[in-house]
């Protein structure tokens, strides 16, 4: 029974032993002559149930949050990822906001330029065809202040004959940007960029032109582009019977169209994207960057011309070229990419999707994956060549005759010298060389030391190889080169040990095993090249000689866990060629 039915059991209660004697009275007013004053019990006994109820949802608020039931954290995993999606949800709602903020700001919203749109229900265009067609001209005095991004939305045309023509005017068009746009911000108290920025004027440059264009819900007209898009891209969507033209002294090298029907595409005598500066012209279609990509297209013309004459051209149709249903994305939103291959026009569906930022930031089909994988193969077969002839050393001169190196010379000519404390070393290694020329060399093995870092961390591995040989190479110019006892100018054990592990990278176990078992000695004690060692034996099925390397990696570092799993691994790898063995 919970408290509060207790209380108003016993409140119950009272009131009916009290009124039993008095029959006469059924008032609930306050009594006279030593009666009970009923609303005043009535009122004490709510507040009393009132103060405990809320008591006991303290305590059960109490008791939840010890047990973490109290909502602050996630009581299962289903519900953690429920409320990562939320959170992510959330975010992204803010971004397009924030975005659709920014785009308003700079975006110029031309509607309803020919006409509105015709409903379903309205004539066709050749029914109520005016005799003679409707030119709209785009020129500067149509924008407003500070807008850049031309939109043509919302129109409809009685034919293909009416035209809408983004001008050449619009090339004139002045946007003012920071003259070091490009420079990284400095903010204070960062620990990468720490850096006080002096108070000075901020220099501004002036670029001319659209910043980008955009076509959406347009339809029975031709669209002309005369003017400089400083982004060169054009996006389009919901658009039918229209053909969009770029002419010569339009840059767009980018065309983005979804869902629209019956598109005439032409580029006469259009630009490329990377048109250089000085030197020849560059056409649309001559560099892999110009590209139209598109998600459910009904009929889409392409047509490329030169001097009035179609060089090529194609016809793109989402269902005709393959679309396909992939997860919760429909046909209609499955993307191609139409583009110049060997001067024939070809449509490709797009692979892999181009991230915001990184390696991966281009769109990529299975030709360009494809290609890109084969010449990533041909690097690193030239890479390594190039890395086996840096590592390999001659013994022989042309004659046959052993050949007498600088270091060999020095160590024929005198004794080994006694052991000296480091300072005299240092002075004996600084000896042949002044500081400035081996600080000189130092710094470009490092260099390449630390390029060599970079490339492995993007995964050109083959890259790495051909970076870590330079540093090495580099280093046997230092006086301490083929002296095990002297101290290290530059960290060649490091640098031997990065090396061996792109070798393993690529398949190379022999390679790697080399270069690691150079690094343990001239420095027994790094643990990695050990490791790497102990890999490459292990790859190479030399169980028994892995084990002792392994064995020796984990003394070093008993809390390693890698170490530890591949030295039970090659453990059991060995148990089990020991008993195919004996059977």
């Amino acid at each position: 029974v919970s408290t509060k039915e207790r209380l108003c059991f016993s409140s119950n209660s009272t009131e009916t032993m009290t009124a039993e004697p008095d029959t006469a009275s059924t008032s609930a007013r306050p009594g006279k002559a030593g009666r009970i004053d009923y609303d005043k019990w009535n009122k004490v006994t709510n507040e009393l149930v009132d103060e405990t109820e809320q008591e006991e949802e303290r305590e059960i608020e109490a008791q939840k949050k010890a047990l973490g039931l109290d909502g602050k954290y996630a009581s299962s995993k289903a519900e953690a990822d429920e409320r990562q999606k939320a959170k992510e949800v959330k975010q992204a709602k803010k971004v397009l906001e924030n975005y659709t903020k920014r785009e308003a700001a700079v975006k110029s919203d031309l509607k309803g330029l020919l006409g509105p749109v015709r409903k379903d229900d309205e004539p066709s265009s050749e029914e109520t065809k005016s005799p003679e067609a409707k030119i709209v001209r785009i020129t500067r005095d149509m924008i407003d202040a500070g807008k850049r991004v031309v939109s043509i939305a919302d129109t409809s045309g009685q034919s293909i004959q009416d035209t809408i023509v983004m001008t050449s005017d619009l090339s004139l068009l002045e946007s003012k940007m920071k003259a070091n746009a490009m420079k990284p911000k400095a903010y204070k108290d960062d620990a990468e960029n720490n850096v006080v920025e002096e108070e000075e004027k901020q220099e501004t440059r002036s670029v001319f032109g659209v910043i980008k264009g955009f076509i959406s819900n347009v339809h029975h007209c031709t669209i002309l582009v005369k003017c400089k898009l400083i982004s060169g891209t054009i996006e389009m969507s919901h658009c039918s019977n229209v053909r969009l033209v770029i002419e010569k002294d339009s840059t767009v090298a980018t065309l983005q169209v979804d869902l629209c029907q019956d598109i005439q595409v032409e580029y006469q005598d259009a630009p490329s994207g990377k048109n250089p500066q000085y030197g020849p012209r560059v056409y649309w279609g001559e560099d892999k960057e110009d590209r139209i990509f598109h998600a459910g297209v009904k009929n889409m013309k392409v047509q490329v011309k030169r001097d009035g004459f179609v060089e090529t051209e194609r016809v793109c149709d989402y269902m005709k070229d393959g679309a396909k249903k992939i997860g919760n994305a429909s046909e209609e939103e499955f993307q191609f990419v139409t583009s110049v291959v060997e001067e024939e026009l070809v449509t490709e569906a797009i692979i892999r999707d181009g991230a915001t930022t990184g390696e991966n930031v281009r769109a990529m089909t299975q030709r360009e994956l494809d290609a890109e994988e084969e010449n990533r193969k041909q690097a690193a077969k030239v890479a390594v060549g190039m890395a086996e002839n840096m590592i390999k050393f001659k013994e022989k001169d042309g004659a046959g005759a052993s050949k007498v190196t600088k270091n060999n010379a020095a160590t024929a000519a005198a004794p080994a010298p006694a052991p000296k404390v480091e300072e005299e070393e240092v002075e004996e290694v600084y000896g042949s060389m002044s500081k400035d020329q081996i600080d000189a060399i130092v710094n470009e093995c490092d260099k390449n030391k630390t390029r060599g870092n970079e490339a492995f961390g993007a995964g050109e591995y083959a890259q790495a190889i051909l970076l870590y040989s330079l540093a090495l190479d580099k280093a046997d110019e230092l006086p301490d080169a083929g002296n095990p006892g002297a101290k290290q100018l530059f960290p060649r054990d490091v640098t031997l040990s990065n090396r061996a592990a792109c070798f393993l990278k690529l398949g190379e176990h022999e390679k790697a095993e080399a270069d690691a078992k150079k690094a343990g000695q001239i420095n027994p004690k790094n643990v990695k090249a050990l490791f790497r060692r102990g890999l490459a034996l292990h790859a190479m099925k030399r169980y028994m000689d892995a084990l002792p390397v392994l064995a020796e990696a984990y003394k070093l570092e008993p809390k390693n866990k890698q170490i530890k799993e591949a030295l039970q691994f090659a453990e059991v790898r060995m148990t089990q060629e020991q008993r195919k063995r004996m059977e």
